[in-house]
């Protein structure tokens, strides 16, 4: 099974490298060999990789549109907080995991015969249990962040650091 392409893009940077996309061609750039099995990944996952690559340059233009939008009614380090959390959603909402309508978003078990919430992304949780609720909202979010931060957008410290 292939590796999701933001994941391979956190792992050329955790290897010391960089990628970006130049046409149709992906550009691989390090100051020492990355490991072979990542190449191979890469190459596997092309078109994915091209697709996401694309993508990074509207996800950096929706953040300043939302930076500049929210930079006009709060402070700085708000509104920067503000357009991440906006991105975060619109990421989740394109390409964030779906539990099958049976199991619970949050533990992962069975719905069952319990109540379940049904949330606006499609997922559903235990409605009695608020550990569910959070843990998918924890799940979501950090996922989200590792997709965005493939594409080079970083949160801003204050999230980075909660």
């Amino acid at each position: 099974m292939s590796a999701r392409p933001e994941h391979l893009i956190i792992a050329v940077r955790a290897a010391g490298g960089a990628i970006r996309r130049d046409g149709d061609m992906i550009e691989l750039m390090a100051s020492r060999p990355l490991p072979a099995d990542l190449v191979a990944r890469i190459r596997e996952a092309k078109p994915a990789l091209l697709a996401i690559l694309a993508e990074a340059t509207d996800w950096r233009a929706r953040y300043r549109e939302a930076l500049a939008y929210w930079s006009a009614l709060r402070s700085t380090a708000d509104a920067a907080q503000l357009a991440c959390g906006e991105l975060q959603i619109r990421w989740h909402r394109l390409h964030g995991r779906r539990a099958p309508e049976w199991q619970c978003a949050g533990c992962g078990a069975p719905m069952g015969g319990l109540a379940a919430l049904d949330l606006a992304d499609g997922n559903r949780v235990h409605l009695d249990k608020l550990a569910c609720l959070l843990r998918f909202g924890e799940r979501w979010r950090s996922e989200a962040a590792a997709g965005l931060r493939a594409l080079g957008l970083d949160p801003p410290a204050e999230e980075r650091d909660a």
